[in-house]
């Protein structure tokens, strides 16, 4: 499995001269087998990403089957959808997976972000075959792939995270979750209640080969945003590195953040999480990074 970044940051997309290295592009992130695709979220790097399918349609003439899977429908999350150029084209297969708790408003939601009085061109203009659907408990089978999911608590208005594994390998993807509200017993809810949810997330990342996670603020900035759904660094990375996890990409970059303040981030955490030093390799994800996985 191929994943490369396309989109790494959080909240709002930031290009300009401080974000070049790490990316100013809202979330996405793509899993290639052979010639299948799965795309996580549809944050305004999917934009690129659909670009760079429709070179490759131009040059193949094969047709494309795309398998995008929401983890929630936050703008950030869902903001580059409508400039996913392989959307206009006739003959591509675009299925969208989405939380059961959405049910059959995730297609309402994705239609009323094309509305006439947002954008200038309405979801009745893709020529796509597309279908929208809930991800059940069952999962997604993608052509030798397996696609997982379970809702995430302590986000506002929910997100899920999702499992991607193809023989003994696995991605976790689980971004846009507040750790620090359970796994650190910083929320209001019962000790026994935080236990069960820190429990679900640890059994649910166990032993990844790679585990996307949400590291939005330093551990002082998450004393600032306490309920906003996001989580501190060294919380993610604590947690990740208890669980057996191999490689973690620290996602979801604050807007605020630049490439200089990630660079002395990653500088801060090598001497605990590098190859060298701990069974867990950690680093900041970067947009066009691809690695191999399996």
């Amino acid at each position: 499995m191929l994943v490369t970044f396309w989109g790494t940051r959080g909240s709002i997309s930031t290009p300009g001269p401080q974000t070049e290295k790490y990316g100013g592009n809202t979330p996405c992130v793509s899993v290639r087998q052979g010639s299948t695709i799965i795309i996580l979220d549809a944050g305004t790097g999917i934009r690129e990403l659909g670009l760079r399918l429709m070179r490759e349609y131009e040059k193949t003439g094969s047709p494309l089957e795309v398998y995008l899977f929401l983890s929630h429908t936050h703008w950030d999350h869902i903001q580059g959808l409508p400039f996913f150029a392989p959307a206009y084209l006739p003959d591509t297969k675009l299925h969208i997976y989405g939380s059961p708790k959405k049910g059959r408003f995730l297609a309402a939601i994705l239609e009323k972000q094309m509305d006439t009085q947002y954008f200038p061109v309405s979801m009745q203009e893709w020529k796509s075959q597309v279908t929208i659907e809930e991800i059940g408990n069952d999962g997604v089978d993608v052509n030798g792939m397996r696609v997982v999911a379970e809702e995430q608590h302590y986000h506002p208005g929910g997100s899920i995270r999702f499992r991607v594994s193809s023989g003994d390998a696995n991605i976790i993807y689980s971004t846009d979750v507040e750790l620090d509200a359970f796994v650190a017993g910083q929320s209001a809810d019962t000790h026994e209640a935080q236990q069960v949810h820190t429990a679900a997330y640890k059994a649910f990342i166990k032993d990844a080969e790679l585990l996307i996670g949400d590291g939005q603020y330093t551990a002082d900035e998450y004393k600032r945003y306490v309920g906003w759904g996001h989580s501190s660094m060294p919380v993610l990375a604590d947690a990740a590195a208890s669980c057996g996890v191999k490689r973690l990409a620290v996602f979801h970059h604050d807007p605020m953040h630049s490439d200089h303040f990630l660079d002395r981030m990653a500088h801060h955490f090598a001497s605990e999480y590098t190859e060298e030093e701990s069974p867990m390799s950690m680093f900041w994800a970067r947009e066009g990074m691809t690695l191999s996985i399996g």
